[in-house]
């Protein structure tokens, strides 16, 4: 095999496979032409040989040659008919007249020319088959890389439930039709009273109630829109529809999708909450020939009816890997276009509601330059399909938000935007640096004081890890390690709330981490990417840090945490499960982590 092929062969299954790194793409757009040329060219060297030698064989094989052969035969058979006496005699004779030398070297050259034969049409086959494996290869790559611009998703329709208030819900839509569109609603479960618990079984008699009609989206938004529903009511089954009012022959309306979610309990009421977290998907990966599909989303199904929300931490779309398309907003757009076009995607955000933070590869990789561009056209994008979903934000020009749920709180931070550049003088020593920015971190702080001892838990949503735990150049500048002033300093303030717990991503592994103020962190990723099993910097009980569990391999990583406030109004039940589809495809946890509440009022 040639080292062109053998480097094809190796560089499309990294891509495919392994990591979809750029690098590995560009070498193999180099290598497989070369691969392809040489292979050709042996083929068909093959062939042209191929036909020359049948011109020899018939050369020196003639037709009166093969006459004399079979004459011989016949005699032969005769002679074997007459006795011993006569094969005795025929064998003498033929031991004093000796071969005859034309017949000899004519049944030799036809055996070296069928040997040569053998040989060049052996050689065909094996580099035939070559030839198709290469081919395959190369079109499996393409297919992976190109598919954004092959399938744009143009028509594609989503109806999902962003976030659920006790008394509203965001509902985030795209639709890229005519006509007046209605959402109609009605609860799906009924309260029973007191302590008894809820009746689950479908109020099919409960009429539909109409939010109102109002006009689709336009192509200004990529056809998305964000819908509030109003006048719910707290811890309630929803159902909701979306109906396009034109009419049809056989209806007045047509349903375009419909969605459930429940309620959340009243701000400050003890509350069970389970929810998911993680960050990092690329669809297809690893490649599987056919319809793309993000098999963590696959594997999340499987939990989702027991779930409340899913925190999704950054790296929803990777727009530089494996190739970046450009810096317009529609390069974006149809990145989360392929993510929301997954069946998995499609079935599982019917009835689970996700939150977003964003990260990295919403722009570019390890992205610190503020609102440089491409950031104005990755941040559209982001609103578009993400962002505009999630809980309002503190004013409208900014990504940060916080939320509660029953007495329960989250504050989910903004990495990405507000960042001290990199190369900006004055910050080699790290005192100038910051992540949050100063507006931020003032609105956090000030959030900080108000939970302190109104929510009996408390999650911070980072979309890099605050642990230094993970050492490397890259995570030396991207995490909160190469922030180690800002880190300090916010740790220093979250030392003294109880019950509060990180929630990160982006290292496409997963650690349990307490750190230096006694707050514990999950770090967990990817969803659905790949993972580097043999390789990487994570260092285990550092810099005052305590690791209570890591775990690098698995393509397909994401925890769930259950929190309990009801059951003991003092101290608060907290429990973290990772699933893995290395262990028992993610049907049950890989590692379960029952957290010490503490006393919070």
């Amino acid at each position: 095999m040639h080292v062109a092929s053998i480097l094809h062969v190796v560089l499309a299954s990294f891509v495919l496979w392994v990591v979809p790194l750029q690098y590995a793409f560009f070498a193999d757009l180099v290598a497989f032409p070369v691969a392809l040329f040489v292979l050709v060219r042996d083929i068909i060297t093959s062939w042209y040989a191929s036909a020359i030698a049948r011109d020899l064989r018939r050369e020196l094989v003639p037709e009166n040659t093969a006459n004399e052969d079979r004459e011989a035969s016949s005699s032969a058979v005769a002679a074997e008919s007459s006795g011993v006496r006569k094969r005795k005699t025929a064998g003498a004779r033929r031991g004093s007249d000796g071969p005859d030398p034309t017949v000899s070297a004519a049944v030799n050259a036809s055996s070296a020319a069928n040997a040569r034969i053998s040989d060049i049409s052996g050689v065909s086959k094996s580099k035939l088959i070559l030839l198709v494996v290469q081919i395959v290869l190369f079109a499996m790559v393409l297919d992976f890389v190109y598919r954004p611009l092959v399938f744009p998703g143009d028509d594609l329709l989503i109806f999902r439930p962003g976030f659920v208030a006790h008394d509203s819900a965001r509902l985030h839509i795209r639709y890229a039709d005519e006509g007046k569109l209605e959402l109609r609603y009605r609860p799906l479960v009924t309260r029973t009273g007191g302590s008894a618990g809820w009746n689950t079984a479908k109020a099919a008699n409960v009429p539909w109630e109409s939010a109102g009609l109002f006009d689709p989206p336009t192509n200004l938004t990529d056809y998305t829109k964000t819908v509030d529903l109003a006048k719910l009511q707290p811890a309630t089954k929803y159902v909701v529809e979306l109906h396009n009012l034109a009419p049809t022959l056989h209806a007045k309306s047509v349903l375009l999708g419909s969605v459930e979610f429940t309620t959340s309990p009243v701000p400050g009421q003890p509350a069970r909450l389970r929810f998911g977290t993680g960050s990092c998907i690329k669809p297809n990966f690893p490649y599987r020939p056919g319809t793309p599909d993000i098999y963590g989303f696959s594997s999340i199904l499987e939990h989702s009816d027991t779930l409340h929300m899913f925190m999704f931490l950054g790296d929803f779309i990777y727009a530089d890997v494996p190739l970046y398309f450009g810096t317009d907003t529609e390069d974006y757009r149809r990145l989360y276009r392929q993510v929301y076009m997954a069946p998995s995607t499609r079935r599982l955000l019917r009835k689970l509601p996700m939150l977003h933070v964003y990260d990295d590869h919403e722009i570019k990789n390890n992205w610190h330059s503020k609102d440089s561009p491409p950031m104005g056209s990755a941040m559209a994008a982001y609103a578009e399909y993400n962002g505009q979903p999630n809980p309002p934000p503190p004013t409208p020009d900014v990504a940060y938000y916080n939320f509660t749920y029953g007495d329960i709180a989250f504050y989910a931070w903004d990495t990405r935007r507000y960042r001290t550049l990199w190369e900006e003088k004055g910050t080699e020593g790290n005192e100038g640096k910051s992540m949050l920015g100063a507006k931020q971190k003032e609105h956090f702080t000030q959030w900080l004081r108000d939970v302190n001892h109104t929510a009996a838990v408390k999650f911070v949503v980072s979309s890099v890890p605050v642990t230094t735990a993970w050492s490397n150049h890259d995570s030396s500048q991207d995490t909160w390690r190469g922030y180690p002033t800002e880190r300090a300093e916010i740790l220093h303030l979250t030392k003294h709330v109880p019950n509060l717990f990180f929630l990160s991503g982006d290292r496409h592994e997963m650690a349990a981490v307490q750190l230096p103020s006694g707050n514990i962190e999950f770090s967990t990723s990817p969803v659905s990417q790949f993972t580097f099993p043999f390789i990487g910097q994570f260092v285990r009980d550092s810099n005052g840090e305590s690791t209570l569990h890591y775990r690098r391999p698995g393509h397909v990583k994401y925890g769930i945490l259950d929190v309990d406030t009801q059951s003991d109004r003092k101290i608060p039940k907290i429990t973290y499960s990772l699933f893995t589809t290395d262990v028992d495809k993610g049907r049950t946890p890989a590692w379960v982590y029952e957290a010490k509440g503490a006393s919070w009022r």
